[in-house]
């Protein structure tokens, strides 16, 4: 949620010095939804989903890298996709995945098994 909030952010910046306007037109207000789904019994998924300014392949490719950040020196350390990772994926045994176009906006799903099987 906080990328999500950073890539708005950063897309609305780059929209107003591009059209040199003081306002966005409704249908490009920013917008983040996050949804939720029981997709059977065993799995329930969750979506959060921005308009933002998207991603390329490339970054898109190392989201999950440990320390891999877009942002500027300061502004993020590059762990919280890969703790998120962790967290989901490492311990819950869940699924995350990220779908994302250039100036079309981000999705992630992250899919969480309703109960954890023991290894």
């Amino acid at each position: 949620i906080t990328n999500a909030i950073d890539a708005l952010q950063d897309s609305n910046k780059s929209w107003f010095r591009a059209n040199n306007q003081l306002e966005k037109p409704n249908c490009l207000l920013p917008v983040i939804r996050i949804s939720t789904e029981v997709i059977d019994p065993e799995w329930v998924a969750i979506t959060i989903a921005d308009n933002g300014c998207g991603m390329n392949e490339k970054v898109r490719a190392r989201l999950f890298d440990p320390f891999f950040t877009t942002k500027p020196v300061g502004k993020g350390t590059g762990l919280g996709l890969s703790i998120s990772y962790q967290i989901i994926v490492e311990q819950h045994r869940g699924k995350i995945s990220c779908i994302s176009v250039p100036e079309q906006g981000t999705e992630f799903v992250i899919k969480i098994p309703v109960k954890t099987k023991n290894v």
